[in-house]
């Protein structure tokens, strides 16, 4: 497989994680705080292996996860 098309499948699995992160939390707001400390865990792991690109991705997600810019807008 090509290196964009792996770069793609990559950012769809991770875009797809996501989305079924942000739905649980929003229908039940007490798993945010599980969410958060896992992903700083993997944060951590990824960053002290040299994994600088993943772990960038990683808390990206952590900061999605609580940004209200990425929240859906009540209907």
């Amino acid at each position: 497989m090509a290196a964009d098309s792996l770069a793609q499948v990559k950012m769809g699995t991770e875009a797809l994680a996501l989305c079924i992160a942000g739905v649980l939390c929003e229908r039940d707001p007490s798993l945010l705080p599980a969410f958060r400390e896992s992903v700083e865990v993997l944060y951590h792991v990824l960053d002290d292996r040299g994994d600088h690109e993943a772990s960038a991705m990683v808390a990206a997600f952590g900061r999605a996860l609580v940004d209200p810019g990425f929240k859906r807008p009540s209907a």
